[in-house]
């Protein structure tokens, strides 16, 4: 039984006035059990620690950790008894480690330390870590009984970083491919030594489970250990692109690792990964004990699941353009991922970004990113990242004037919403700035009472239930946040009206079963209604607005509601049918996507009217429909919820620029299907293939631009013989 979930206005961010000196640029916070604030972080380059009341108004003690050079605290635990436990950088041969800490001379240029605080703010030991090679510490956590887990990078290869005895070994490095290799350390309590220290594992975040198993989490070059049964045995690609300036530069991958209390097994060890790689920068238990994991990726066929919020990574528009002198992969996304206890399956997993952003029509593309998670006690994950896209998902209260651009004439912010344990319902997304030294990290600490308290900016933010109406949706189950004219749109949300099997025919009724959806007050006809799904058309008389209010009411819903969405309005928006197939298994990266970096696989149909599949392929020369939604006003116009009866033109067209490997194709025919009651699009291609696929980069152009999301589709066929 799902509960019912009030919609709440999201609220602005309260900025409590930070207490700090100026200089500190705090990046990790923790929150006790009395509601104590901790943050560690950098101070006039120098590592500091601070707790702060509850308010966040007064500083209870702050404690720098320096020496001559540079250092800075990147994460931070807190014991039970209010104890902290940091970890970091220095560069200072003269840093204030402690007598009888586990290694007291600095052995490289630069190394990870760990310190630990008593309550009151002093250090109980402070220690280099590394033995003779350069590292960095970037996580952190601590047990019951005061013992700390540190993990974090190597630079290079790991000879020369002291190891456990009997310790499992993972990725050791390779100086030759602009390699990075992890550790993995667990220090007494006195911070005197390291009962287990492992490399080739972590580098990114560690925790510590009821069991006292580690589980450490990075992205790494080289190959880790996997294990039998793990969800994912191997990395996607090793070589992420090339630049005339530096060479090949690697892909990194995502590898989850949970270890033995002793260091010497390795219980399971998992990719989580793409083509293209992955970057944890959050990870978290949830109540039921599964990993949760948030952070970048640039792999279209970055795991996802069916019913996640969403399945499928966002293609800038003019996907085509890549940097001069640079093979790349694509823009960035977020990701949130759940992976079981046994590191067997994924429970969920989901993209979160827009489509990106252009910096100029001849520079670069950027995209979204997650840099800051929380789990709540009930399971709901909590993000924070930046926002690049005008299209990111969720924002819904966010005027499209405030919204990130697409040239960059609005400057790119951070964002935080909320998504339920189920990783299906998504808050509202709400902006937030970006201060002028604080970059776009974000610490994440979540108070008792559900708001969240965000560094560097030292801001709360309440946080929203999502509304009833959960996400807003294409054809492609893409997420949106803007509309185009005559548009076909799911909505799904909770309870919205009664299950019914019947369904509106003919001319299709503004209301239905309860429900009415308005665009800027003009009714939208609705082509379905029952349960938790609406389908709808957007009216064609929104053509010429920037921004529409849409209106959901549902008269029948349990309980009654009326809620309202900000949506852009574009004046195309095409996108592809997908075939379910596209979601049995990863195709991008394939034999059969021959390294093109688009590739989705379209509902197609056979010139014999059957569906195109790897087991019925077309025949070389026949035809295949595949079909568009999205695409703005025709040539003559449709009438809005009215029945097409004629075949109308589309306008700008499309068009195959192109073609990849032993492929041609030509577009017959282009125009909207009698009988249909929106701007649904029939394109007939006809492929011509030396090879049992062709990659067709199907393109719905306006002026030079790129409209259609997935540009290159997968048409399965049968070589002449």
């Amino acid at each position: 039984m799902r509960a019912l979930i009030p919609f709440f206005t999201l609220l602005a961010p309260v900025m409590l006035g930070s207490p700090l000196p100026n200089g500190a640029l705090p990046g990790s916070i923790q929150i006790d059990g009395g509601g104590n604030i901790y943050v560690a972080g950098s101070l006039n380059s120098h590592a500091f620690v601070a707790k702060l009341t509850p308010d966040a108004s007064q500083v209870v003690y702050l404690t720098t950790l320096a020496g001559s050079k540079r250092e800075s605290a990147a994460a931070m635990a807190v014991g039970a008894d209010e104890s902290v436990y940091v970890t970091g950088f220095t560069e200072s041969a003269d840093f204030p480690v402690t007598a009888g800490a586990m290694q007291t001379t600095l052995g490289n240029t630069s190394q990870a330390f760990a310190a630990s605080l008593d309550p009151a703010g002093k250090v109980r030991y402070a220690t280099y870590i590394g033995g003779s090679v350069f590292t960095d510490g970037k996580g952190i956590a601590v047990d019951a009984s005061g013992a700390a887990y540190i993990t974090g990078t190597i630079g290079g290869l790991a000879n020369g970083f002291p190891v456990s005895p009997g310790s499992i070994s993972g990725n050791q490095g390779n100086p030759g491919f602009t390699d990075v290799t992890a550790f993995v350390i667990k220090l007494d309590p006195a911070g005197s030594t390291a009962p287990v220290s492992i490399i080739g594992f972590g580098g990114n975040k560690v925790l510590v489970d009821g069991s006292g198993n580690i589980i450490a989490t990075g992205a790494l070059s080289g190959p880790v250990p996997t294990t039998t049964g793990a969800f994912q045995s191997r990395a996607g690609h090793a070589v992420c692109g090339n630049s005339f300036l530096t060479g090949m530069f690697p892909c990194f991958h995502q590898h989850v690792a949970k270890i033995d209390p002793t260091g010497t097994k390795l219980i399971f060890g998992t990719y989580v990964s793409g083509y293209y790689g992955a970057t944890p920068f959050g990870m978290a238990l949830d109540p039921d004990g599964n990993i949760v994991l948030a952070g970048v990726t640039s792999s279209p066929d970055y795991p996802t699941t069916l019913r996640a919020y969403q399945l499928q990574y966002q293609f800038y528009p003019d996907s085509s353009f890549a940097p001069v002198g640079n093979v790349a992969p694509p823009v960035g996304s977020g990701y949130v991922t759940k992976l079981n206890p046994s590191g067997t399956a994924l429970v969920w997993s989901t993209f979160f970004s827009g489509s990106g952003m252009r910096a100029s029509s001849n520079t670069f593309t950027d995209g979204d990113g997650i840099t800051g998670m929380a789990v709540d006690s009930a399971g709901n994950i909590v993000i924070a990242g930046y926002a690049k896209s005008p299209d990111l998902p969720g924002l819904w209260t966010t005027p499209v004037t405030s919204r990130p651009t697409v040239i960059n004439q609005q400057p790119s912010a951070g964002f935080i919403t909320r998504l339920t344990s189920d990783g299906v319902k998504l808050s509202a997304t709400q902006l937030l700035d970006i201060p002028a030294t604080g970059g776009f990290s974000y610490g994440l600490a979540l108070r008792q009472d559900g708001s969240a308290l965000i560094t560097p900016m030292l801001s709360t933010v309440k946080l929203a239930d999502p509304p009833r109406v959960a996400s807003i949706s294409d054809i492609d189950n893409t997420r949106l946040v803007r509309v185009a004219p005559g548009q076909l749109l799911t909505l799904w949300g909770t309870k919205l009206s009664p299950p019914s099997d019947s369904q509106p025919s003919g001319t299709f009724p503004t209301s239905c079963n309860g429900i009415t959806v308005t665009f800027n007050g003009i009714a939208a006809p609705i082509l379905y209604a029952s349960g938790d799904q609406i389908n709808l058309q957007v009216p064609y008389e929104i053509s010429g607005q920037t921004e529409v209010t849409m209106q959901v009411t549902a008269q029948l819903g349990d309980p009654p509601a009326s809620e309202s969405f900000i949506l852009g309005v574009a004046e195309r928006q095409p996108s592809v049918l997908i075939s379910p197939a596209n979601f049995s298994g990863p195709l991008y990266g394939v034999d059969a996507c021959r390294g093109v970096n688009y590739c989705i696989q379209p509902l197609a149909v056979n010139e014999d009217g059957t569906f195109n599949t790897s087991d019925n392929p077309a025949p070389s020369g026949s035809t295949v429909t595949i079909f568009l939604n999205g695409l703005g006003l025709t040539s003559p116009g449709l009438t809005t919820g009215a029945i097409s009866t004629m075949t109308s033109a589309l306008a700008p067209g499309v068009t195959v620029p192109c073609c990849t490997g032993q492929t041609s194709a030509k577009i017959l025919e282009t125009d909207t299907i009698p009988g249909s009651s929106t701007t649904l699009a029939q394109v007939r291609i006809q492929v011509v293939s030396s090879s049992s696929s062709a990659i067709v980069p199907l393109a719905v152009q306006n002026s030079s631009i790129h409209l259609a999301r997935g540009v290159f589709v997968l048409i399965w066929t049968k070589p002449a013989n």
